[in-house]
């Protein structure tokens, strides 16, 4: 009797495994999408798990915390089949072929089975200059592809069989043969004969060469706008090297974009003039102004805080600010080279504390002064100054007594000033 009582335990701890599966829930547009571009023929989908927030309920945390922003295989409900343990290679997009499918994992092309068991080790490097390629298998076979990194790109193929064993295949040499001339007068050449390529099969001693299956990809890190909305975008933003726009993924996006990109969905990323994607992590938006680059600095949201990041995403100045709370906290872009940060008071609402800082985050004191410009372009309406003095100095009015200074940048009064 104990023995079936066993039994019926394990089979009951499985169905408990088995309900409990990791499911990804995503828009139904996205889902038509990848099912549309997928080419397996093994019910696995590559799918980037994107974590939506209106979903997040379904979600266990130990589960996002693994898979959130990572690529996994899952069956076409959704259902997670493959974890993340593996990476994209660099020079093809993955699909599965007759139960196997050629991914990275530390950097090797290997071949992974419909569970995720690697089953084939290639060798090759998944991500270098050689541009390594490991094709679909098809009639049980797939082709590996090793670049040169040379300056004039040779490349050895050789096919594999499921066990990863080399195939030997005989290959299709063209041959021209040279034409005959038969002359019966030296001035007057008759018209070649047999001038028509043979074909001769030989056997080689190197497998096939055939690149015919080139992997044609979306570029990544593209983000694809209408042309007419794209135009708006670039006018209103004119003269920025980067600026602000929300990854729509609508259906013309969906239809263009590169599978990888499907991650940056609903979110706001930086782009140059041709909308390449250059920032697009580590970054929120603050909630009392739009963030905008200038002087190659700019202020966002990190961690709940505001702070400038260069055109690298890079954290450059860290303000102390919060990003979003009842202060409504601001900082304004640099001209050259000072920022003003507005610390708001959450009892009176519009009433702000201000602070000019420099490039590097130090605190200066030009707010004292009005009508501040570059002393480059002030000097001549003075008396007493050079334009030999105005180097990294701004000219400017005291607010209380109205009387002109030169004046550093850290904002130490270098001298008074006299109109001409």
């Amino acid at each position: 009797m104990r023995p079936r009582i066993f039994f019926f335990l394990i089979i009951a701890l499985l169905c408990v495994k088995v309900n409990g599966q990791v499911k990804l829930h995503l828009d139904t547009s996205l889902i038509t999408h990848y099912k549309k571009v997928n080419k397996s023929n093994n019910n696995r989908l590559l799918i980037p798990f994107y974590c939506d927030p209106f979903y997040e309920h379904l979600y266990k945390k130990p589960d996002t915390l693994k898979l959130c922003g990572k690529f996994v295989f899952v069956d076409s409900a959704m259902n997670l089949k493959i974890k993340p343990f593996f990476d994209l290679p660099c020079w093809f997009n993955p699909y599965f072929q007759e139960n196997l499918c050629a991914v990275s994992v530390q950097n090797e092309l290997v071949y992974i089975d419909t569970l995720g068991n690697i089953k084939i080790n290639t060798g090759l490097a998944a991500c270098s200059n050689n541009k390594n390629k490991a094709f679909p298998f098809k009639n049980n076979k797939a082709r590996l592809v090793k670049g040169s990194n040379t300056l004039k790109k040779y490349f050895t193929a050789i096919y594999i069989d499921t066990l990863g064993n080399p195939i030997k295949s005989q290959i299709a040499v063209k041959v021209k043969l040279k034409p005959i001339l038969i002359v019966s007068n030296p001035k007057k050449p008759v018209n070649p004969i047999d001038t028509k390529p043979d074909i001769i099969n030989v056997e080689p001693n190197v497998p096939k060469l055939d690149f015919s299956f080139i992997p044609k990809n979306s570029p990544k890190l593209k983000c694809f706008i209408p042309e007419r909305e794209a135009e708006i975008i670039k006018e209103k933003n004119k003269g920025k090297s980067l600026f602000l726009i929300q990854y729509q993924c609508g259906s013309y996006q969906i239809e263009n974009m590169n599978l990888e990109d499907t991650v940056f969905c609903n979110k706001y990323v930086f782009v140059d003039s041709n909308f390449n994607v250059k920032i697009a992590k580590n970054f929120e938006i603050p909630c009392a102004f739009e963030p905008e680059f200038s002087e190659g600095l700019c202020a966002v949201g990190y961690d709940s805080m505001i702070v400038f990041i260069d055109t690298l995403g890079q954290i450059r100045i860290k303000t102390n600010l919060k990003a979003c709370d009842p202060s409504y906290n601001k900082a304004s872009t640099f001209k050259n080279g000072i920022a003003t940060l507005y610390r708001g008071d959450p009892k009176l609402n519009g009433f702000y504390q201000t602070i000019a800082i420099n490039t590097a985050g130090e605190r200066v004191r030009l707010l004292e002064f009005d009508d501040l410009e570059l002393a480059e372009l002030k000097w001549q309406l003075f008396k007493n100054i050079e334009l030999s003095e105005t180097s990294q100095c701004f000219i400017g009015k005291g607010k209380t007594n109205g009387i002109w200074f030169l004046i550093e940048k850290s904002g130490k009064i270098r001298k008074k000033l006299e109109l001409k």
